[in-house]
């Protein structure tokens, strides 16, 4: 899989605008936000406009590195960026955050690793924000070219990829690792579902 921050901002990142405005709508102004498996940064950069703080992380090197040379060269300064492995996040106190957020990041996981992931982003936030593929994915233009781009993302990627999608996504994934979902939005014709959970009650 590539993972180059050049890459995904010049060929993904353009592909996820409208998803990334949705994000930016769903959360109110002055909020402080964990963006997890971040990659080039631009949903934490939409974030920032309006939010107190914006922290990302990632575990590629090449992505982070990427997101701080953009921070620097825009001048956002309520923005942090670091490596980090959403599978260990001891270093962060409960409840740090407002909002929690996992954009398209879920189905990259192993499943194996589900439980431990959400159960650290429950404990960091207040609130959870998900966004990742619908099932059934539609048969539309959106929906056909994500199946194409897992497929080109490599074959690690591709395989939980598969079975994040045979498990269900997100409304059969979430509840079963004790996350209730308050509400969803589709996007995109069906191709994305928005997920919100509040980790409090």
């Amino acid at each position: 899989m590539v993972e180059s921050g050049i890459f995904y901002s010049a060929v993904v990142d353009p592909l996820l605008a409208t998803l990334r405005e949705k994000v930016a709508q769903a959360i109110p102004p002055g909020q402080k936000i964990i963006d997890i498996a971040c990659g080039t940064g631009s949903q934490a950069f939409q974030l920032a406009e309006k939010s107190a703080m914006v922290t990302g992380i990632d575990l590629s090197k090449s992505m982070i590195s990427y997101a701080e040379k953009k921070a620097v060269k825009q001048q956002i300064h309520n923005v942090i960026f670091s490596v980090n492995d959403a599978r260990n996040l001891e270093t962060i106190e409960n409840q740090s955050f407002d909002y929690g957020l996992m954009s398209m990041a879920l189905h990259q996981f192993d499943p194996l690793t589900y439980p431990i992931i959400l159960a650290e982003l429950k404990r960091i936030a207040v609130r959870l924000l998900f966004v990742d593929y619908n099932v059934p994915l539609p048969f539309n233009f959106t929906g056909i070219g994500s199946r194409v781009a897992e497929f080109l993302a490599g074959r690690s990627h591709f395989r939980n990829f598969r079975k994040y999608y045979n498990l269900g996504g997100l409304p059969a994934i979430l509840p079963k690792n004790e996350i209730s979902i308050e509400s969803t939005q589709s996007i995109a014709g069906g191709t994305f579902l928005m997920a919100i959970s509040n980790t409090s009650v």
